[in-house]
């Protein structure tokens, strides 16, 4: 299969155990061959390192750290990876066809720390591909006029809009984790759940063999 030609951006606020994190990163390793950039507030192991020390953890810093990467990266398109999610092989496989829009995958499951189910997502940030140079100019307009490694005195405006924001997906799902150690516990989900998914298996094996 060919690969796209793409580099993962990998941004981490080192806050998640880092016997979990390796795991997720281990995965991504598993999964393809792409090239790594990334970015964390700690010096890790994984690709190219870029480490931007101990700034405060908020939304904003994030934005700011996939900037780094993306800036950093020389491929066309960039595909992001979090620190507290499980890819799919499909999640890397995908060629958007333009490079002036998101491409957000569509097959999106939370697992929250002590629960023994999963709840659909439509979407998170993590999960997301884009043309490079497009992706910069869209993070640089939101945080044009905003103080170096601060947090946003009100919500910070989409990255994206509503026109620029397209789908794929495959039967398998990013699986996105809640642990408690992130920026924050909360957030929103589909109505219902399910006990099992696709590729990942029950709620009870994920939590023994990643938590």
């Amino acid at each position: 299969m060919t690969l796209p030609n793409a580099t993962i951006i990998y941004y981490t606020a080192n806050t998640e155990k880092e016997s979990f994190e390796k795991k997720m990163r281990d995965n991504i390793l598993k999964q393809t061959d792409l090239p790594i950039i990334s970015v964390s507030r700690k010096p890790i192991d994984f690709g190219k390192n870029i480490c931007i020390g101990e700034q405060s953890v908020c939304y904003p810093n994030s934005f700011r750290q996939l900037l780094i990467g993306l800036k950093e990266a020389k491929t066309k398109f960039c595909i992001a990876a979090e620190s507290d999610c499980l890819y799919p092989p499909e999640y890397f496989q995908f060629t958007p066809p333009t490079e002036d829009n998101a491409y957000r995958y569509h097959n999106i499951w939370i697992h929250f720390d002590g629960r023994d189910k999963f709840w659909q997502k439509r979407y998170v940030e993590g999960a997301q591909m884009c043309g490079r140079e497009y992706w910069i100019e869209q993070i640089e307009r939101v945080l044009d006029g905003q103080e170096d490694w601060k947090d946003f005195q009100v919500n910070p405006p989409f990255i994206f809009t509503t026109k620029d924001k397209y789908k794929w997906t495959s039967e398998n799902p990013v699986l996105y984790f809640k642990t408690r150690e992130g920026i924050g516990f909360k957030t929103g989900f589909l109505d219902g759940s399910k006990t099992s998914i696709p590729y990942w298996g029950s709620a009870e094996k994920v939590k023994k063999e990643y938590l």
